[in-house]
């Protein structure tokens, strides 16, 4: 008897639960296979086409475009859908009373069911996406497309969607064995993988709704990928410098969840599938987790439709009750309880009010947070509207350009280690908050700040631009090396001039001019260019623009001859060395008022109604006395730009030569250098 003891509890005994396990979950296997296969192989031979086998450097970028990044677009689907599966579908007798009093009488310690059924939840994704994945790299291999990237790119793959599987599946086991019903369990599943997800978008809500400097970046940075698997899995399946430190971090996850999950399989009682939740503890904290952010976000909900605080209020108030009812039904089973332990729920709608008055009055002092100067490694600052029409780019490992906005570009690039003008920037914008006359700064542009300290936190603040002062600071920020060669890619871009071939130029009046250049004439032009910019000041902006600059990158890539221009950037009067390298190549870069014959300026009396009056030039003269005060590149980051502009009013340029009455240049008109005549007409103050 005893000897008979010791066989059924020993290591035979788990291979033999383990067998018989696995075979009653054969189906789940060939699902896992089937949909993997569509995944991976169907999906390389589909990217293939009609080049199978024929084009060996094809088969190769093909393999690296689907194995060296994420993969398919599916697989994070599929292995969240797995998870879900595989865990629930392990225990599914924890769901019923009868297959609990089973599984628990036999005379197998829980420790051993336990690790049983976890290794055969694991080895059915492990093998549906082995063998698909070998399968995929034989039919890259068959065509001559397999090499040592492919093959790092594909164990990356595999080892981050792998990983991202047990974070994810030891996380189920735990909301599994947390709950006593297959309805609860889906909910707790959902609770643990979304509920990180809910508490940053609540958050980022309140954020931008009550606290004027907040930088809303990015929907997965900070306490959404802490708290959601589903935020973390992003960072598994991007293969970059710190990719090792987040695989190292899901498995050390999956550890602890697994470990908390073979706890709760221990102390779980047997009777706990006839309630919601195996643990009546749990009752309260749950409901405290839900009903505080829903009756917040309820809240929101109403606040952004009608920006009153009176509907915020109101909001709460109904999500609070509803989410709370909702909590009580669930958790006793029985819609009877909704209105029970109304203690705790008037307990939850007053931690609900606190979080919004932290908001609200901003407790914490966020918006007037400045960062200690010494503790600052470098700084970089971006001002809205200012040379975004400028492209920025960054050359990828394939060698071709790929374009982000400048706005990006600066907060990415950008290294001021001169802290001096830009801390002053950032303190005097504080000091903008606090100013009593708060409409005018919803009128100009925005400057965000990023503060890098020296341990590696990256501290984001924006800042209304309203003030003179914040102007002159500014102005000497530009000034910088450093902030021009984080804002202008080109400036940084030597290393590929052998790429740049030819020019794109575009005078003030739409004339254009396009060649292609030598090498040295491309470097001469380069470096003309890029030294005047060097040179630029924030002044150039408010003066009118001679041209703009575009260089025309050609190569050859994977895919065929690559042909882009880069840049439109602004060509200015006092850009000396630009203005003579294209003079010396036959462009003409002075426009020739001469060549206008007609101004129409439209005078929108109503934006509203649409009546415009038009008053029309067609004198020489007077069209030499307009063309100044010409501007086709409003300063828009400007904060006041009703001093720099006429308001309401633009004008149509007509160069002789027209083609129809459609054929014709749009300006802005510059306050400061409207000839006497044209104030009159327009009915303005003459300058003073």
């Amino acid at each position: 008897m005893k000897r008979r003891w010791r066989d059924m509890t020993s290591g035979k005994l788990f291979v033999r639960i383990l067998k018989t396990d696995f075979k009653q979950r054969a189906w789940s296997l060939l699902l896992g296979l089937i949909v993997f296969f569509l995944c991976l192989p169907a999906a390389y031979l589909l990217m293939l086409g009609s080049q199978i086998g024929t084009d060996p450097i094809r088969a190769m970028r093909t393999a690296e475009e689907l194995l060296r990044s994420s993969g398919s677009l599916m697989l994070p689907f599929v292995t969240v859908a797995a998870a879900c599966i595989c865990a629930p579908g392990g225990f599914a007798y924890l769901h019923k009373r009868s297959g609990t009093d089973y599984y628990h009488s036999l005379p197998v310690r829980r420790e051993t069911l336990f690790a049983a059924k976890y290794v055969n939840g694991i080895l059915i994704y492990l093998l549906s996406f082995g063998i698909n994945l070998l399968l995929t790299l034989l039919l890259a291999a068959a065509g001559g497309g397999v090499t040592g990237e492919v093959l790092r790119g594909a164990a990356c793959m595999f080892a981050g969607h792998m990983t991202a599987y047990l974070m994810l599946y030891s996380i189920a086991l735990a909301a599994t064995f947390l709950t006593g019903n297959l309805p609860v369990n889906i909910l707790m599943i959902g609770f643990f993988y979304l509920y990180g997800i809910f508490v940053r978008f609540l958050r980022v809500c309140l954020m931008d709704s009550f606290l004027r400097t907040y930088v809303h970046s990015s929907w997965l940075e900070d306490t959404g990928t802490i708290l959601s698997p589903l935020c973390f899995y992003t960072g598994l399946t991007v293969y970059g410098e710190g990719w090792p430190v987040h695989v190292l971090t899901g498995l050390l996850v999956a550890a602890g969840f697994s470990a908390l999950a073979l706890l709760l399989y221990r102390v779980r009682p047997s009777e706990a599938s006839d309630r919601a939740l195996a643990f009546p503890w749990m009752r309260l904290p749950f409901k405290f987790l839900v009903c505080v952010p829903a009756g917040l976000m309820g809240g929101w909900f109403f606040y952004s439709m009608r920006m009153s605080m009176g509907w915020y209020l109101f909001g709460t108030v109904v999500l609070w009750l509803i989410s709370s009812v909702f909590m009580e039904m669930v958790t006793a089973l029985s819609f009877r309880q909704g209105f029970a332990h109304w203690k705790s729920s008037a307990l939850c709608l007053a931690v609900s009010g606190f979080v919004l008055l932290v908001f609200v009055q901003d407790l914490t002092g966020y918006d007037a947070y400045l960062p200690r100067k010494d503790s600052l490694a470098h700084m970089a600052v971006n001002v809205s509207m200012l040379d975004t029409e400028q492209d920025a780019y960054s050359w990828g490992e394939d060698g071709l350009p790929y374009y982000e906005s400048i706005n990006s570009y600066r907060m990415n690039h950008m290294r001021l280690t001169d802290l001096d003008a830009a801390y002053d920037l950032a303190a005097e914008s504080i000091q903008t908050l606090e100013a009593d006359d708060n409409e005018q700064q919803m009128d100009g542009s925005w400057i965000t700040v990023c503060f890098s300290t020296k341990s590696g936190r990256k501290i984001y603040r924006q800042y209304p631009q309203c003030n003179e002062e914040q102007v002159r600071l500014l102005a000497q920020v530009y000034d910088s090396e450093e902030y021009k060669e984080g804002s202008f890619s080109i400036l940084t871009d030597e290393e590929h001039l052998e790429y740049y071939k030819g020019i794109h130029y575009r005078d003030f009046l739409g004339q254009e001019y396009e060649q292609t250049l030598s090498a040295q004439d491309m470097e001469r032009v380069y470096e003309a260019f890029t030294a005047d910019l060097r040179d630029a000041s924030l002044a150039d902006s408010f003066t009118q623009e001679i041209g703009t600059l575009s260089f025309r990158i050609e190569r050859d890539s994977w895919y065929g001859d690559y042909d882009s221009t880069l840049g439109s950037y602004p060509v200015y009067a006092d850009y000396e060395r630009t203005l003579a390298a294209l003079d010396d190549l036959g462009i003409q870069t002075v426009c020739d008022p001469s060549t206008v014959i007609t101004v129409d300026v439209d005078d929108y009396d109503d934006e509203y109604s649409g009546q415009v009056t038009t008053y029309t030039y067609t004198d020489p003269e007077e069209i030499r006395q307009i063309f100044p005060c010409l501007r086709s590149r409003r300063a828009d980051w400007y904060y006041d730009t009703d001093s720099l502009y006429v308001y309401g009013v633009r004008a149509r340029v007509t160069l002789a030569g027209a083609q129809n009455e459609y054929d014709y240049q749009n300006y802005d008109l510059a306050l400061s250098e409207l000839p006497d005549f044209l104030r009159e007409d327009l009915g303005l103050d003459q300058a003073p």
